[in-house]
């Protein structure tokens, strides 16, 4: 299904939660892919996932025009609010 000729490495890992490993481990092999393949997939799709530029949540917001009459608004506002 996948073919990835590597060099590949032995590594250990700690802490891993059982549960989970054992749900991966058996998603693997459905798959038809071996642990060091399925964890070299999750990995990179982890890399991809946590390198990816987000926009700034101020790129999401845009200037508009209220209109004539709209140009104190704000200040109007902040006085009902604040009393000021």
């Amino acid at each position: 299904m996948y073919n990835m000729f590597y060099m590949g490495m032995q590594v250990t890992i700690r802490d891993v939660d059982p549960k989970v490993f054992q749900e991966f481990k058996a998603d693997a092999i459905r798959k038809g892919l071996t642990l060091g393949v399925a964890v070299t997939l999750a990995m990179k799709k982890f890399r991809e996932e946590f390198t990816k530029k987000r926009p700034l949540f101020t790129a999401l917001l845009k200037p508009f025009d209220g209109g004539k009459g709209s140009e104190h608004v704000s200040e109007e506002a902040d006085a009902i609010m604040y009393g000021e």
